[in-house]
């Protein structure tokens, strides 16, 4: 069993802050040791509804267009090969799992020299796991513009109220500038909307609740992230409008990834290098 104790029950069952309040959060522990030799540069990450218990994630530049399904204590159970071209530069990645059907999104989105003049999404169908050691896959591809020219960008997010994808841009020093693509139209070529500036120095991840309400940007050179939290009714732009809340990171060499867990109840993060530990902090 893949599963983890992560120490809540019926009877404590997290429900959020009241409008307008930062959540408390626990101190951020280990929960599990990355087993596989093939993942060293972990740089998006995102929690699995369809297969409780497990975590998507991938390599930063220079691998091929492949994931890695892992469970919650680290051990590799499922690689999923989903392009013959290799990418120029995936660097996070996210699900929408709000309709039947659960999909995997790879944000081939890096651009440290600012200079590329398009870049790429792939979405994937989310497989279910079984035995199978490698899932071969054909992804569907998404082509983006920015509406102002190229940035870098590690941080890819989708919004399940909505059901848009979002893009915060990386700056040493911030700020981070956050623009909509919009719903993923397979094939096409879209341009982005730049719909927010926030106060982040060095974006290199982040993700949205399951239920919308909850955003979060991270850095790698920060042991501490942002948190908007996300009223009912408001659009995201409203939301990153407002002062972020401070949430705790672990201590990581290069920490590029986050990702909440499916029933909201706190985030897990893991940094680029070999066999790295993967980091728990919940709501309380």
């Amino acid at each position: 069993d893949a599963g983890v104790d992560y120490e809540t029950g019926p009877e404590d069952e997290y429900s959020g802050p009241q409008e307008g309040t930062c959540p408390k959060v626990s101190t951020p522990k280990t929960i599990g040791t990355v087993s596989s030799s093939a993942i060293t540069e972990a740089s998006g990450l995102v929690a699995s509804k369809k297969n409780p218990g497990y975590f998507w994630v991938h390599n930063d530049s220079g691998d091929s267009a492949r994931g890695f399904a892992i469970a919650e204590d680290g051990s590799l159970k499922t690689i999923l090969a989903f392009d013959d071209k290799k990418p120029s530069d995936i660097e996070d990645m996210t699900i929408d799992d709000t309709g039947s059907s659960s999909y995997l999104y790879f944000g081939d989105i890096g651009d440290n020299e600012a200079a590329r003049k398009s870049i790429t999404i792939h979405r994937v169908l989310e497989p279910t796991l079984g035995d199978a050691e490698l899932v071969n896959a054909v992804s569907e591809k998404m082509t983006v513009t920015y509406e102002d020219g190229p940035h870098n960008a590690e941080t890819l997010m989708f919004d399940p109220i909505d059901k848009e994808l979002f893009i915060a841009t990386k700056i040493l020093g911030g700020p981070s500038y956050i623009h909509r693509l919009g719903e993923f139209k397979a094939g096409e070529s879209i341009v982005t909307t730049k719909i927010a500036t926030v106060d982040v120095d060095f974006a290199t991840g982040g993700d949205i609740s399951r239920d919308g309400r909850y955003i979060a940007i991270r850095s790698s050179i920060s042991k501490k992230g942002s948190l908007w939290i996300r009223d009912e009714g408001q659009s995201l732009a409203e939301a990153f409008a407002k002062d972020p809340c401070v949430i705790p990171l672990a201590t990581e060499t290069q920490g590029e990834t986050l990702a909440f867990l499916v029933d909201n109840s706190g985030y897990v993060t893991i940094s680029e290098g070999e066999k790295q530990s993967l980091h728990l902090a919940l709501f309380q």
